[in-house]
């Protein structure tokens, strides 16, 4: 099975959400312990399809800031050409 293959469908709607897919004019998601999709967030970083981006600050609210990986990405493009 692919890493692809193996992304579930939460998983690929924290990464097209924190891009502003398909136009892709971001790449960002904030979320701090407690989020609705901090376990999902987690579950992709571990994976190295996303990273922490910025440590918790005032800037984000005092949320982590986490961004998609390139890996993160193609794994969206393949998932949309599946």
């Amino acid at each position: 099975m692919t890493r692809e293959a193996s992304v579930a469908p939460s998983e690929m709607h924290v990464m097209k959400h924190s891009l502003g897919w398909p136009k892709r004019y971001r790449n960002h998601f904030c979320a701090s312990e407690g989020h609705d999709d901090w376990a999902t967030v987690q579950g992709l970083v571990e994976r190295g399809l996303m990273r922490v981006g910025r440590k918790p600050g005032p800037l984000s609210g005092g949320d982590t800031v986490f961004i998609v990986t390139e890996e993160g990405i193609a794994a969206l493009e393949a998932y949309e050409r599946a």
